[in-house]
């Protein structure tokens, strides 16, 4: 069977299943499966090891170690208390709450690397504050969901621990390179909140109280121990310390002491920690091992190489082809969870955007920040869903809410189309 027939049996059998609502993880390692023995059914038996080889992997352990450590400064109510020391900060600026939700995703993403737990655990805390104090709805909502989606950007990342896996780059270089990503586009996020708030002062309510000094001092004993453990986690990686694993231990260990300090290492805390880090990190695995095996499928039937060769040969810019896969993302993220997309089409993507000549670190960067825009794009943006479950709103409100921000989710796109350095800077420097 040639590549083309193996391509359109492989997509018609993916589509399938994924139209009679069989689970991303089964549709796609019954693809494989099934694609290996119409294809070549002698290199089935190569299942096995790709199950074996990336379940065995020490880069990947750092997975659930990171969704473990959230989960304790969540449920110990380490956020909460974050969160109101943060908002004492930041109650003179502007837009005020809106501000403070912005900051507090930004930071708790660098101890989560989840972007459903940043936005469950920043606005279960902001929206019956903000909603009693009489802010907008549709601002409240979209600056959560929006700012939860840092959380797959700036470090730790589980996306980006994926990605390195998945195509074998370091883990470290790309945390690093989300850094300056990330904290420029919570900086877009910011000076929209202030432009648009300055603009229509009916968004806010009049006459907030303010903290007093006494109170904002009183206020860093909450703030000072999550800077700690982010100084800690993305400072050891970048001095070339610990690698992320290690350094995923190393927070998990600061997340306990924090917890105890405060005294909130209870039974139940771990507990729920426990189930929440384990619940996510089988998903996950269970998705990475089913998309591998698809992939193989894929590599069998020749069909990334063949990609690869028909693309080059086009007499166009690598330009238009980025844009093509920009596009394609966009569209496809309206519809498919952040993992599933990533582990779905880096198999063809991947090898074409190296072939083309873009950096495997800087591409990484762009991809995230797609998954980022799929997140807050309805019928299946996952932060969407969360915000809409704590809030108890219509969707549409969250969406409409949402949606300024997917335009300067593009262009920080655009940002780093045109500056790469931006994104590959920092990782050159690290020791």
């Amino acid at each position: 069977m040639d590549w083309q027939l193996s391509s359109l049996f492989i997509a018609v059998l993916l589509f399938s299943f994924l139209l009679a609502g069989v689970w991303i993880a089964v549709s796609l390692g019954m693809v494989g499966i099934l694609g290996l023995l119409v294809i070549q059914p002698k290199t089935i038996g190569g299942v096995g090891l790709i199950a074996w080889d990336n379940l065995n992997s020490f880069v990947l352990t750092a997975v659930p170690l990171f969704l473990f450590m959230g989960s304790i400064i969540l449920h110990s109510g380490i956020s909460s208390r974050f969160y109101k020391g943060l908002s004492m900060w930041l109650d003179h600026v502007p837009g005020s709450l809106a501000h403070s939700n912005i900051v507090a995703c930004s930071i708790f993403a660098a101890i989560s690397g989840s972007s459903v737990a940043t936005a469950a655990a920043i606005g279960a805390i902001a929206i019956p504050e903000m909603e009693g104090r009489g802010y907008d709805r549709a601002l409240t909502y979209g600056s959560l969901a929006a700012g939860g989606t840092l959380g797959i950007l700036i470090p730790p990342s589980i996306s980006l621990i994926l990605y390195g896996a998945i195509v074998g780059e370091s883990v470290g270089r790309l945390f690093i390179a989300g850094v300056i990503p990330g904290i420029l586009l919570s900086i877009l996020f910011l000076i929209y909140i202030g432009i648009r708030t300055a603009f229509d002062p009916s968004l806010v309510p009049r006459g907030e109280i303010r903290a007093t000094w006494s109170g904002r001092l009183r206020g860093l004993i909450d703030l000072l121990p999550i800077f700690l453990l982010m100084f800690m986690v993305l400072g050891g990686i970048y001095f070339g310390v610990v690698t992320p694993t290690e350094a995923a231990a190393m927070g998990v260990v600061g997340a306990l002491l924090i917890a105890l300090l405060y005294r909130q290492l209870k039974w139940k805390v771990l507990k729920e920690s426990l189930y929440d880090a384990i619940k996510a990190n089988s998903m996950i695995l269970f998705i990475v091992v089913a998309a591998q095996i698809m992939a193989y499928a894929l590599v069998t039937a020749g069909i990334p190489r063949a990609l690869v060769a028909l693309i080059t040969g086009f007499q166009v810019k690598p330009s238009v082809i980025l844009v093509f896969f920009c596009l394609m993302y966009l569209v496809l993220g309206c519809f498919m969870d952040a993992i599933s997309l990533m582990m779905l089409t880096l198999p063809v993507v991947y090898p074409v955007m190296m072939a083309l000549g873009y950096d495997a670190i800087w591409f990484g960067v762009v991809l995230v920040l797609f998954l980022e825009i799929g997140l807050i794009t309805p019928p299946v943006g996952m932060n969407l869903f969360v915000i809409q479950g704590i809030a108890r709103q219509p969707l549409g409100i969250v969406a409409w809410g949402s949606f300024p921000y997917v335009i300067l989710m593009l262009i920080m796109v655009a940002i780093l189309a045109l500056y790469p350095q931006l994104a590959l800077w920092l990782p050159a420097e690290m020791m």
